[in-house]
């Protein structure tokens, strides 16, 4: 039996995406499968945890929860919206979860579609971490920024990652990724991403099914998803059919906002949020008027969805 370390990080405002994530999650898992989910928070009453832990209640997984210190991220560059200091828990995980060896890092505007075992045994050998590729790593940037300091080829995805955490530890990583910070702080604009793909000497590579876009998911052509003109810098189309067609995660990133943000949702997602505890349905203001655009149409897409 495979028994995996999941690193989940969010706070109580995208508590529908994380609910989601972790019950699409636990579906997906094989019987051979064990998930030890691990949330990075920044403080969670009794109550939201309870709730939290109904979606492992009855199943062979577990689930605890790490309160990280806003003071260890005092300063750090962010943005506005969803770009906190949250975005950067991940830097952690080595330190947090010292009783652990490799781990699996996910967002949690995600949906887990298929076992994340194999992703699992990705071999780490002398690798901190590996990712799904994104785009090819050159001054003419198409969407991601360069970078000088990044000599790598390509430009890797940090919303999925496979992560060596006891390399992590004799490397040091912690403090090489705020030096990284106080270097450059000021020029990050995809924050964790831009970082970790500065300060990593070397990205493992996962295949792309396990970043497989929204757009790209639903797309009858892979060449008209939004994503195309940066994932063909990486990927032919085939690779992108094959993506597509077999994901393992399908991930919710770019302008069309969140499932749960919008007046049209795609089925397969619609039926797990609804089967959420009603204390995990929170519908704050940001979701509300997030919704209350796409109603007006201010978010068109394509709501055809391949379930």
């Amino acid at each position: 039996m495979a028994d995996i370390p999941i690193i989940l990080c969010f706070d109580d405002r995208i508590l529908i995406g994380a609910g989601v994530t972790i019950k699409s999650l636990v579906t997906a898992a094989k019987e051979t499968t064990t998930y030890e989910i691990n949330i990075f928070n920044p403080g969670f009453d009794a109550v939201l945890k309870a709730d939290l832990l109904t979606l492992v209640e009855g199943t062979r997984h577990s689930m605890r929860f790490f309160e990280i210190p806003a003071a260890r991220f005092e300063g750090v560059p962010k943005g506005r919206g969803s770009w906190t200091e949250i975005v950067y828990y991940r830097l952690l995980a080595s330190e947090v979860l010292a009783d652990r060896d490799k781990a699996i890092y996910s967002d949690v505007d995600v949906y887990v579609t298929d076992d994340l075992g194999d992703a699992f045994a990705t071999d780490l050998s002398d690798i901190e971490w590996a990712g799904v590729a994104a785009e090819t790593n050159t001054p003419e940037k198409i969407l991601h920024y360069y970078f000088p300091e990044n000599t790598k080829d390509q430009i890797v995805f940090s919303g999925f990652m496979v992560m060596n955490l006891s390399l992590m530890r004799d490397r040091k990583v912690i403090r090489r990724y705020f030096d990284t910070i106080e270097q450059i702080g000021d020029r990050l604009r995809f924050f964790d991403l831009d970082l970790l793909n500065i300060a990593t000497p070397q990205i493992g590579t996962l295949p792309l099914r396990y970043v497989v876009l929204e757009d790209l998911y639903e797309a009858e052509d892979v060449r008209q998803a939004a994503d195309y003109r940066y994932l063909t810098t990486v990927y032919s189309d085939q690779e992108m059919e094959a993506a597509r067609d077999d994901p393992a995660i399908i991930h919710y990133a770019g302008p069309r906002g969140k499932p749960w943000q919008r007046q049209h949702t795609a089925a397969y997602y619609r039926d797990v949020e609804e089967s959420l505890p009603r204390g995990l349905r929170v519908f704050n203001f940001r979701n509300f008027r997030k919704k209350w655009l796409s109603r007006k149409g201010y978010r068109k897409h394509s709501i055809r969805a391949r379930e």
